[in-house]
């Protein structure tokens, strides 16, 4: 039975009329009354602003207001289900996809298959289909009968029409499917809900509803079919209004709503009639712009929209108009200011920053996506270190994030420990799986150093073992419920919450919350619907798509400007607006595409036409463009990701509008912090009392010799110093302070391999246990250790043999890449060949050879000056030869360094002969120092050649090259000075060098 109610249609002029309507009607007789009121705004910000002009108004009458109850439209039907006795709670939203995905697995078991795989992803988009069905008033049958009378004459002869029939009957059966489990179940959805509020009178009924939105065919935010039949069929209601603008109930919506309602009856809010905004535009360019090819006409044309570079800029322009307007006495508050956005992401997160650094407070209502919270990416660590089966990458972010807390031997993990984890599993080569790690874990034990980065690491690995084990279960297939069990008990026993007096603590511990409570819910509808088992990788996208899809409601301060979104704004009471971000496909949104049906197919099932909501988009701009009382300001960018974007086509209603105008001032006023201490005369006075000290402090120093801030440090001294160090100064001063002076360590890359030092490591080893193998042999059989081209063959196979049992040490896969380096295949040499093929074309006699030989000590290095330099190394190969002749081999993985800027090859032939001329008391020559490169095009690069006449110019000019270096260092010169610039693109401090403001200078 429906029962009498007047239903009135409440027109307003403008936006101003609009909300004195709604505050009149929501404050209406008897405050007693409020208490069965309901207000139907679009969004809770909308809410907000909406309950703000309610309470400004009891402010100014003195008097106390009983506030009636708002709503959103998605939550219509629980509210007149919460007041009939009865009804059973709505079912959880978890419960409904579950149960849907089990209705989907039924209907293909009866026989009704689709004709696409069944992803998780697809069963909310069914869901939300099926919904979208029942809010339009279509019941399955319907659909079916609508969908199929249109598909089925073309099925025969149209693959697509076929496929689509296939899809429909699919559909139609498992929603049969879920409204039946449903039903036996016991549960209530909205589309119960609204059945029984029809049907089944309320004790305590709502008496009168106030409808603040549209319908949905032109408003996104609007009421659907269901939604306009509830409030028009539900028991008790007395009083129904809609309030609306003229420019809103303009087009097809008038019609519809008499349609919708009928014997509606229509009245107009008597309110005087505010006079338009001024628009504010940028100020005119005098003469004409560069590339102008226009006539006079254009020549005195003004832009009427502001257009900034990036949406940053665009934020920066509404601070200073903001500042400014305060400063003039424009607004009284800034409260009375908003930048209103189509989409608050990104604005939200670029207004914190750029409005505090404007010296400006912001207030906003909008809820932001819960993925966007800390708390959210923790989940996503976990889940892809299951992913990626244990990867070091993932498993090194896991072990520093601050939202975990792990414990070695009782004591907290520390950074150290995972740093050396991260460095040792990189240079192993180490790219997953627990078992490895395992084996790698173990190789430290058994060969412990004291000082190395293994045994540092050994800590952090103990804790990566335990958590792959306690995380193990979620590598194999097992039923989701379990699986986020699993996922909820790891995060529970390791999470590290923050302390008392950490200012985010409440905002965290508010996004956990709502993190912890999803998985909660995913795991209980799971663990009581659906035993399936799945892949992990299954609930890991589960659970990203579910966080993804909910909002989060940070605490926003209750003064300064606001960030306010197109459908919220129009329920708030502002002096100036800055309508911002007017590009295509913004404003107005593109609208989301159906992935079932056409166009079509779903308007005759009651989807709106495009063209219908284009109307709508239009007259909601056209009301926001008299939004404020004082001015408009209207702002585009022409920038996003670096890509241009199109200006928004919902710009010509300006034109057709015609506001007066008003110039902005030409001057930009400096309100910024960058601005303060970027430009001159440098001002502070604006900064916090820790920042003015820090900037007091640059600012005197510049009194300072400059020269100490370009590269400069007290001198620096070491007890030896390495050979490889000083040739990284002489490729870049500030790559060797920051390696060797303060001792930053690489970051480690993620090889698909070993890494080029491990490599190197393993090359030099094979090629040091080789010539030992061979001199051992040699020295058993006679006949000296020289290889010669009737040797060649013998050595060949003995390096085969002493290569064979190092590469059996590898993993798999590293042993047979290796194994192809050294011996090599059908389209490349291997490096044995190459060095022995090197050794058999030029065969000497070596009396013997000192192999990976360490050179530490002070040397002369053949100089009379008396100068001793303390240094420290390893040289890869040393030859004694006959006649005290020496030779100097030294293998590179990579290329060679230039012949004129080596040292690590002359200066270790200077070091050895200096050492064997004290060991035997007799002069020996150096004969020959070269390198051996297994990359580039020359495999043997000599620095000092055999039989050269320039070779004591050659090793004098790598001594002075050392000196050299070695003075820079005691001077402490370290300015980031790239020998090759090149270097710079894969340098690994990059991050801490100052070389991109040194260029600029």
């Amino acid at each position: 039975m429906i029962t009498p109610r007047a239903t009135r249609l409440v027109r307003s002029a403008g936006l101003g009329a609009f909300r004195q309507a709604l505050v009149s009607l929501a404050c209406d007789g008897d405050p007693l009354a409020a208490r069965d009121r309901l207000v139907i705004v679009p969004t809770r910000a909308a809410a907000a602003h909406l309950l703000r002009a309610i309470e400004n108004r009891r402010a100014a009458a003195a008097g106390a207001v009983l506030l009636p109850d708002f709503v959103i439209p998605a939550e219509l039907p629980q509210r007149f289900a919460d007041r009939i006795a009865e009804v059973p709670a709505a079912v959880d939203p978890a419960r409904r996809e579950v149960l849907m995905g089990v209705a989907c697995r039924r209907a293909i078991d009866q026989g009704a298959a689709p004709p696409f795989r069944l992803r998780p992803g697809l069963l909310a988009e069914i869901l939300r289909f099926y919904d979208q069905l029942r809010r339009n008033r279509k019941d399955v049958d319907t659909f079916e009968r609508i969908a199929l009378g249109v598909l089925e004459p073309g099925a025969e002869s149209d693959r697509g029409a076929e496929r689509l029939v296939r899809q429909t009957r699919f559909l139609a059966a498992a929603f049969r499917e879920l409204e039946r489990h449903a039903a036996e179940l016991g549960w209530v959805d909205e589309h119960a809900m609204r059945s029984r509020a029809i049907a089944s009178p309320a004790p305590r009924p709502w008496r009168h509803v106030i409808v603040a939105v549209g319908d949905r065919v032109r408003d996104p935010h609007g009421l659907f079919a269901a939604d306009w039949d509830l409030l028009a069929r539900v028991p008790g209601l007395d009083r129904l209004d809609i309030v609306v603008t003229d420019l809103a109930l303009a087009g097809s919506f008038h019609e519809r709503v008499h349609d919708l309602l009928p014997g509606i009856e229509e009245v107009r809010v008597e309110a005087p009639l505010a006079p338009s905004p001024r628009l504010r535009v940028p100020p005119a360019t005098p003469g004409p712009a560069p590339g102008y090819t226009g006539g006079r006409a254009a020549l005195q044309a003004q832009p009427l929209c502001w257009t900034a570079r990036d949406r940053e800029e665009e934020v920066a322009g509404f601070a200073r108009w903001s500042r400014e307007a305060i400063r003039t006495g424009e607004v009284t508050a800034l409260d009375r200011m908003a930048l209103v956005v189509r989409q608050p992401l990104p604005y939200v997160y670029l207004a914190r920053e750029v409005l505090r650094s404007a010296g400006l407070a912001l207030q906003t209502f909008d809820a932001l996506p819960l993925a966007g919270e800390p708390y959210a990416a923790a989940i996503d660590l976990v889940c892809s270190l299951v992913s990626g089966n244990f990867a070091r990458v993932s498993a090194v972010a896991l072990l520093r994030s601050p939202h975990f807390r792990f414990f070695a031997d009782g004591e907290p993990l520390r950074a150290a420990s995972i740093a050396a984890l991260d460095r040792a599993l990189s240079a192993a080569g180490y790219l997953g799986e627990l078992d490895a790690l395992e084996r790698i874990a173990a190789g430290w034990d058994e060969a412990p150093s004291t000082r190395g980065t293994a045994t540092r690491a050994v800590p952090a690995a103990t804790v990566l073992l335990a958590i792959g084990r306690e995380l193990t279960p979620l590598r194999s297939p097992a039923p989701i419920g379990q699986a986020l069990a699993v996922l909820l008990g790891f995060l529970t026993r390791h999470e590290n919450l923050p302390g008392p007096d950490d200012p985010l603590r409440t905002r965290q511990l508010r996004a956990r919350a709502a993190v912890l409570g999803l998985l909660t819910s995913l795991r209980d509808a799971h663990a009581e619907l659906d035993p399936a088992p799945a892949e992990f990788d299954q609930a890991a996208a589960l659970v990203r798509r579910w966080i993804e899809s909910h909002t989060f409601a940070p605490r926003s301060g209750d003064t300064g400007v606001h960030l306010v979104d197109a459908e919220s704004a129009r329920f708030g009471d502002f002096d100036c607006v800055q309508l911002a971000g007017l590009v295509d496909g913004e404003w107005p949104e593109r609208p989301r595409r159906n992935v079932f049906y056409s166009g079509a197919i779903l308007r005759d099932l009651g989807w709106p036409a495009e063209s219908e909501r284009l109307d709508g988009a239009r007259a909601a701009f056209a009301d926001l463009l008299g939004l404020p009382s004082a001015q408009l300001a209207l702002s585009t960018f022409t920038l996003e990701d670096d890509g241009v974007v199109a200006g928004s086509t919902l710009l010509d209603e300006i034109e057709r509008i015609g506001f007066d105008r008003v110039e902005a001032s030409p001057a930009i006023p400096r309100i910024f912090e960058y601005e303060a201490l970027g430009l001159e005369p440098v001002r502070i006075g604006a900064l916090s009392d820790a920042r003015q000290a820090d900037a007091r402090r640059r600012i005197d120093m510049r009194e300072v010799d400059p020269s100490r801030y370009r590269g400069a440090t007290s001198g620096h001294t070491a007890t030896a110093y390495s050979l490889s160090a000083l040739e990284r100064y002489q490729d870049c001063p500030f790559k060797f302070f920051a390696a060797d002076v303060l001792r930053i360590e690489e970051t480690p890359g993620d090889e698909t391999s070993l890494s080029p030092r491990a490599r190197g490591r393993f090359i030099h080893e094979v090629f040091q246990r080789f010539f030992e193998a061979w001199d051992a042999r040699a020295a058993v059989a006679g006949g000296g250790s020289t290889i010669t081209p009737g040797r060649f063959d013998d050595a060949r196979a003995l390096f085969g043999e002493v290569a064979g049992e190092m590469l059996a040490r590898l993993p798999e896969a590293d042993a047979w890449l290796e194994r192809t380096r050294l011996f090599g295949s059908a389209i490349s040499i291997g490096i044995v060949d190459l060095v022995l093929g090197i050794e058999a074309a030029r065969p000497v006699d070596v009396r013997e050879r000192w192999l990976e030989y360490r050179m530490e000590g002070e040397f002369a290095l053949s100089g009379s000056d008396g100068r001793l330099v303390p240094l420290k190394g390893v040289a890869d190969r040393i030859d004694l030869l006959e006649g005290n002749r020496l030779r100097v081999i030294d293998y590179k993985s990579g290329y060679a360094p230039d012949p004129k800027r080596a040292l690590q090859v002359p200066v270790y032939a200077l070091c050895a002969q200096e050492r064997l001329s004290a060991r035997d008391g007799s002069s020996w020559e150096v004969a020959e120092a070269a390198y051996v490169a297994f990359s580039g095009k020359r495999a043997l690069v000599p620095v000092v050649r055999a039989g050269a006449a320039d070779r004591d110019a050659v090793l004098g000019a790598a001594r002075g090259r050392l000196l050299d270096v070695l003075d820079g260092v005691g001077r402490g010169e370290f300015p980031p000075r790239p020998h090759e610039p090149r270097i710079c693109s894969y340098c690994a401090y990059a991050s801490v060098c100052r070389k991109d403001y040194v260029g600029d200078e």
